[in-house]
């Protein structure tokens, strides 16, 4: 086949309607797919449908960092890349489906072995399991010449092959009656020729649909999202492009084998972090600008406090007005109230000792105190353990581990944000124990503080008698850990676990649980996205007299057209949802708006999609300390179309 006359104008059209459907590029933490609307998309590798040229998109690059907490790159093979990844993606869903597309630009398209091959390694965590965290579930679309894969993905104009968790033909019908293309399916288009560098590429063009609805098949489970649903659902995904160049022959001076990611390089393991893929019906490539999506967590701050001292003994008085939440060995309840998709990526685990797994009498748990105060962050840790115990394995100790992502250090092997493990724990005697980063921070750098406090009656490695517990505080500068003295854009990613090693009288009941907030480790996905609180916390607030209930404050303007802003105070941080009714008493729309602090605020709301008419509506908490769920009397809003 003759290269040169198939970069001919039907090949420049489609590069043409590939660029025009991508456009500006965004960087964010979160990215919305809104839906088509009712728009067909069809699988065909063009992009050439309207609905593409609005979709939101991401940039992801080889060697130029993204400023997201899991993003990087790697060269695999060869010589550094002269035609690096240079690749858009774009988000959309229509019904129950997820669709990528993705122009990646390149002129060097084709296959080989795995890491010197062009392809997509695609991650969409798995809901339709009670597991927790949710595990991954792989999605690997490449031209990859392995014998595991398809030895003839090198040959010229060949297209990609189908690998993964499901891999294989897509027309192939599994054991429960449908054909893999019902799980998923992709679509590619060769701007140029796959497999011969006579002529240089263009680049290539995929799409790919994924199937939220839960499934299962051949032993596996997928899916388990529903985007359909009035609230919508947040994906958790991450992907990574390889890129093998100039090996069609192989050309030692230019060849380069090499990979960039977003958020996550791996589709089989729960690495570094997710991108938040948000949608919800109302929110379609027609409605207009994207809602705003806040932090999962707000970090009080409290600097009209005085500092606490740090001893260890969680009484000085800032810690009365810092924000709480609790860890729970064994509380899935718990755990499902924590934001966006910290229900989803918090979790526990049980190690084996001796080859079995002793029954946990006495499961991990914990308060988790929290605030900032200048550019210092504070934590206080308030344990409750019937058997405090120092033993040296990770496994069986009792402590915590706090991941930070230092904002000025970058992880030279794979080029992204380096995470640091400030692990904190009961040593001998009672006396504080300290490993991972945590040491160095303190001694080398003077960026932290860290003590404990054993409860009075507590006893530190005898199974005799029956503890309380003990606590800790820890104290980081944040200007250590690589954030400016005006702490930039406040955003810090961490996470928190705590780890509870139990020993009794009866070795063979000894055992160690440990449970964790967002991040369990350095390495695992995904750190909570929370945010430094610009105006001072509620001590701070004057003469201002707190809410001392959960009122609905009403709405305006009202009649409206086409949103109205709802007023609502708050005597206490929690999580707010708004459930929208009509006459007959049917909740129509139900709309999260995530975790709040104490006060009056304000939200905007435009019910698009509704008819003209009365609707009722209410606002429910959950409280962020104590989980207690309360809810506001009934507003009415009349829309008005």
């Amino acid at each position: 086949m003759n290269k040169r006359l198939l970069v001919s104008t039907l090949t420049l059209a489609l590069f043409a309607m590939a660029l025009a459907a991508f456009g500006q590029a965004k960087r964010t933490d979160v990215i919305w797919a809104r839906s088509t609307a009712g728009a067909q998309i069809t699988l065909d590798g063009v992009l050439n449908e309207a609905v593409w040229a609005q979709a939101e998109s991401i940039r992801v690059f080889y060697g130029k960092n993204s400023g997201l907490p899991g993003s990087g790159w790697f060269q695999e093979r060869g010589v550094p890349p002269t035609d690096s990844t240079n690749a858009t993606l774009k988000f959309l869903v229509a019904g129950n489906k997820f669709y990528l597309g993705v122009f990646c630009r390149d002129q060097s398209v084709g296959g080989g072995l795995f890491n010197q091959f062009d392809g997509l390694l695609m991650n969409l965590r798995n809901h339709n399991t009670p597991n927790r965290p949710a595990p991954p579930f792989e999605y690997f679309y490449g031209w990859v010449t392995e014998t595991w894969a398809d030895t003839t993905l090198d040959e010229v104009g060949k297209l990609p092959g189908f690998f993964g968790f499901v891999g294989g033909k897509r027309d192939s019908v599994l054991a429960e009656g449908f054909p893999i293309s019902q799980v998923w399916n992709a679509a590619t288009t060769v701007l140029g020729t796959a497999n011969d560098d006579a002529t240089p590429d263009v680049g290539w063009v995929t799409e790919v649909a994924f199937n939220l609805d839960p499934l299962s098949f051949s032993g596996r489970t997928s899916g388990g999202y529903d985007v359909t649903r009035a609230e919508g659902d947040v994906l958790e995904f991450n992907i990574s492009i390889y890129d093998a160049d100039w090996q069609w022959p192989v050309d030692p001076a230019r060849f380069s084998g090499n990979r960039a990611w977003l958020q996550g390089p791996w589709g089989n393991a729960s690495a570094l972090n997710i991108v938040r893929i948000y949608a919800r019906p109302d929110v379609t490539v027609n409605s207009g600008p994207v809602p705003a999506v806040g932090p999962e967590l707000i970090i009080r701050n409290l600097a009209n406090l005085a500092a606490p001292v740090i001893d260890g003994r969680l009484n000085d008085p800032a810690w009365a007005s810092a924000s709480k939440f609790d860890l729970k060995f064994g509380d899935e309840a718990l755990r499902a109230t924590y934001p966006t998709v910290g229900p989803y990526r918090s979790g526990q685990f049980q190690p084996s000792i001796g080859g079995v797994q002793a029954a946990v009498v006495d499961p991990a748990e914990a308060t988790v105190s929290y605030f900032y105060s200048g550019t210092t962050l504070y934590f206080g840790i308030d344990v409750r353990d019937q058997v405090v115990t120092a033993i040296t394995p990770f496994d069986r100790f009792d402590g915590v581990n706090i991941t930070i992502t230092d904002r000025g250090a970058i992880q030279p092997a794979e080029n992204r944000f380096e995470v640091r493990e400030l692990i904190a724990r009961v040593d001998t005697n009672g006396v504080l124990g300290r490993s991972g980063y945590l040491p160095f921070l303190v001694d080398s750098l003077s960026g932290a503080q860290a003590a404990l406090s054993i409860n009075s009656g507590s006893t530190i490695n005898d199974p005799n008698d029956i503890d309380t517990g003990y606590s800790l505080e820890i104290a980081i500068d944040l200007t250590k850990v690589g954030y400016p003295a005006d702490l930039g854009d406040r955003v810090v990613w961490w996470g928190i676990t705590l780890l509870d090693g139990d020993s009794f009288v009866n070795t063979a009941d000894d055992y160690g649980n440990r449970v964790w907030f967002f991040r369990e480790n350095a390495g695992a996905a995904a750190p909570v996205w929370s945010h430094l609180e610009v105006a001072t916390g509620v001590a701070e607030r004057g003469n201002e007299k707190l809410p001392n209930q959960f009122k609905l404050l009403g709405n305006y303007p009202n009649p409206f057209n086409p949103s109205t802003n709802i007023q609502f105070a708050m005597p206490e941080p929690g999580v707010v949802t708004l459930k929208v009714f009509n006459v007959l008493g049917q909740n129509v729309a139900t709309v999260p708006l995530g975790l709040k602090e104490a006060g009056v605020h304000e939200t905007a709301y435009n019910p698009e999609r509704f008819s003209s008419g009365i609707y009722l509506y209410r606002l429910e908490m959950t409280a962020a300390a104590s989980k207690k769920q309360s809810s506001t009397q009934h507003g009415k809003m009349v829309f008005m179309k």
